[in-house]
């Protein structure tokens, strides 16, 4: 760093923003007192969209506020931000310039938090980018004559020729290129983009570095080759990336680019040389003293870690080969790439595209066409309409061949390793063995730095800790276990929600994701209420395409005339997708190491109209830590129940998951003092219009002396035992987490 001041000066300023934002973090923001009133807020327009999300397209409105008004109190922003609201406008409003100052009233919605592990926390992400709530509804009722002349017609021009892409394309063809050349990502195919979001090219569909230095050098070559002077060329052409910047929205990928080009055009004109190394560190320095809290941005981290991939660790890589071929020069560089984008892969998305950098070396050259092919379609569309036919058929095979060489290897074994999310400590360890190989760049040999990169790799992609871990997912209204035996084996008891959409694609899919879950040897569905099953049939639906396996679906084993459409859907389903089913009855065990699952209800044959009657009971042992977790058990069935365990002489349990969400109408006095829990958990929905947990049972558990958890107001709640010991973990509230506790200690 000696012979690059500038850039070190940049890094120490990084870490030092890096270190105040990770010990003051920003005040968290509380609406929910809030949460569905009308709300009058005034701001100027920074950004305009439509949103693809309805029927009927929706224009969003992005504020910087100057004032709100419709709460007592508000929270004061945080000192490293402007306040900024997302506001989506009623139909039939007409759409304000950029720049304009709008006052506007619409319902405020805040951005939901993360209650368990892997789920994507919508509050955190919304507050890296300065936006603290939403207003749905929205109705303008004052707004400014004056606005922004430069980023209206930059929008302008971008729905202009967003219309002319619609106008020549195919829908789907037209959407990609909307979005790949315009930033414009309402009309993106939902299966599309995670088709290529599995396969690691999600990056051509971002404005980015790539599409900066290919727009930016080809048009500063073709200045040059049409006679234009140097400086002149290196000046005009900055300014138009800076345009192209402002039209596409400023994504901080795109910014990052900008500020990495136009430094190199500023060495054409001030005739010095280019350091992409001080130019990048330069480009992270302005990012972050605008906003900080990009530091915890997926999109930032990754643009970065692509350049200082090539930047740093190429030349480690290669120091001492005299002669590299271009084709393998270009491997090396997607592989340094991915030694560096690989913590953040499994820190975000706990997963990571085995054959991207191999998919990679076709996907970018191709890239350099397909934009060259969209710009010229885009010209011709406006100077000679039939011109862009051959265009428009060479987008289309570009697009035809990425779609088809994914779907390739998505059929590919394991195209999706499945790592989880790494430890703290093992990223701390990552970078450092990372650091060290860029030192060791002229004074280790080939094979020493090569040793470390795959050191590193392996130190990062170590197991979590053995041990029995049981988590109690919150899912909202309904229920979802999941085991993990300690010795790589994992299992899923139910997994439903009556009160979150889509529970399996955002909560309980994310969560297995993120413990590093690719294969479930066993999913018990305890019966097939939708708060019980609803989200395994969308893991069974996708789960194989993302990666996660279910080598069994178990499900009570009751009588044929006590299966009703429900449970036959359920087998019927399984089957569709190749699936094995087992039913489980009274007596039935499954050993797995130290651990064994054992089934207490229902029996053989068992014959109930009322499904919850049937729901199978489990319990999870190790040595003489039990688990039990009982379903919606009640009625005629919890009463079998209750009998089966005093004539058994049932051991004292040490963790009950409480049935029926809590219901007054489980888990009687009886049935407690037959089992003796000494902790009791409830998944339950907060506000439920149930009233779930009911006061009857929660006097009825404190009264049998059980420490209480609910899911409703810590969010997942994980249970580690090893060694005789417990350790109690919620996700929010992290004051009531317990520690390790000896097993023979109460946990309270």
């Amino acid at each position: 760093m000696a012979k690059r001041p500038l850039g070190f000066a940049c890094l120490i300023l990084s870490l030092v923003l890096y270190f105040i934002v990770s010990i003051k973090p920003a005040p968290y923001q509380n609406f929910d007192a809030l949460e569905g009133k009308m709300i009058t807020v005034e701001g100027s327009v920074y950004k305009k969209e439509t949103s693809g999300q309805t029927k009927e397209p929706v224009t969003v409105l992005y504020l910087k506020l100057f004032s709100q008004e419709g709460g007592e109190q508000w929270e004061k922003p945080s000192a490293f931000r402007t306040e900024k609201v997302i506001c989506y406008l009623k139909s039939g409003q007409t759409e304000p310039e950029m720049g304009s100052t709008v006052r506007l009233t619409g319902r405020l919605a805040g951005f939901e938090r993360a209650s368990n592990p892997g789920q994507f926390d919508a509050y955190s992400y919304y507050q890296i980018l300065g936006i603290s709530y939403r207003l749905n509804q929205a109705v303008i009722s004052a707004k400014s004559q004056n606005y922004n002349i430069l980023t209206q017609k930059a929008y302008l021009v971008r729905r202009f020729l967003s219309v002319k892409l619609s106008e020549n394309l195919p829908k789907q063809e037209a959407a990609m290129m909307q979005t790949m050349l315009l930033g414009e990502k309402s009309g993106m195919d939902k299966e599309l983009k995670a088709l290529y979001q599995r396969n690691g090219i999600a990056h051509i569909l971002a404005i980015s570095g790539l599409h900066i230095s290919m727009l930016g050098m080809g048009l500063y070559k073709l200045l040059r080759k049409c006679g234009m002077p140097m400086k002149v060329s290196a000046a005009v052409s900055a300014l138009a990336m800076v345009l192209y910047c402002i039209m596409t929205g400023f994504s901080v990928s795109a910014i990052r680019a900008v500020i990495m080009f136009s430094l190199q055009m500023g060495a054409v004109l001030t005739e010095r040389t280019y350091d992409m190394l001080t130019a990048v560190m330069v480009a992270a320095v302005l990012i972050l003293i605008n906003q900080p809290f990009y530091l915890k941005h997926s999109g930032f981290l990754f643009s970065f870690g692509c350049v200082l991939g090539i930047g740093l660790l190429l030349p480690s890589l290669t120091e001492g080969k005299r002669t590299i071929h271009p084709a393998v020069k270009k491997l090396l560089g997607s592989i340094a790439m991915m030694v560096v984008t690989l913590p953040i892969y499994l820190w975000f998305y706990y997963q990571f595209p085995a054959y991207s950098m191999f998919l990679n070396l076709l996907v970018i050259p191709l890239m350099s066409i397909l934009m060259a092919a969209g710009l010229l379609l885009l010209a011709c569309s406006i100077l000679c309409p039939p011109a862009v036919v051959p265009f428009a058929l060479l987008i289309k095979g570009i697009l035809t061949i990425y779609e088809g060489t994914c779907n390739i290897c998505d059929r590919l074994p394991g195209n999706l390793l499945t790592c989880g999310k790494p430890e703290i400590w093992q990223m701390i360890l990552y970078l450092l063995l990372l650091l060290l190989l860029v030192f060791l760049k002229k004074k280790g040999t080939l094979i020493l730095r090569w040793g470390i990169a795959f050191t590193a790799v392996f130190l990062l992609l170590l197991p979590a800790k053995a041990g029995l871990t049981i988590t109690f997912l919150d899912v909202g209204q309904g229920d979802c276990i999941c085991i993990k035996n300690g010795y790589g084996d994992s299992y899923l008891v139910d997994g439903g929600s009556s009160s979150v959409k889509s529970v399996g694609e955002y909560r309980i899919i994310p969560f297995l994701k993120s413990q590093g879950i690719s294969q479930l040897k066993a999913v018990f569905i305890t019966h097939p209420d939708e708060d019980h099953c609803s989200g395994i049939k969308e893991l069974i639906q996708t789960g194989a395409l993302q990666g996660i396996n279910i080598k069994n679906l178990v499900l009570p084993d009751i009588a044929q005339s006590a299966k009703e459409e429900a449970y036959l859907e359920l087998e019927h389903l399984a089957a569709k997708y190749g699936i094995p089913v087992s039913y489980i009855s009274r007596g039935q065990e499954i050993i797995d190491g130290k651990l064994t699952i054992t089934c207490l209800h229902p029996t053989q044959a068992y014959a109930s109209s009322n499904s919850n009657e049937y729901s199978t009971v489990l319990t999870l042992t190790v040595g003489n830590f039990t688990t039990m977790l009982t379903g919606d058990i009640e009625g005629e069935g919890e009463q079998m129940l209750t009998q089966f365990l005093k004539k058994e002489k049932m051991s004292p349990i040490t963790i009950l998951k409480t049935a029926h969400h809590g219901s007054k109408y489980s888990t009687d006095k009886e049935f407690l003092e037959t089992i003796s829990p000494r902790i009791a958990l409830i998944s339950a929905g907060k506000d439920n219009p149930y009233g779930h947990p009911h006061s009857e049972l929660i006097d009825r558990l404190n009264q049998a002396g059980c420490q209480l958890y609910q899911t409703n107001q810590t969010g997942a709640i994980t249970v580690h035992y090893k060694d005789g010991k417990i350790t109690i973990k919620s996700f929010l509230n992290n004051n009531l987490d317990q520690g390790e506790q000896p097993f023979g200690r109460s946990v309270s």
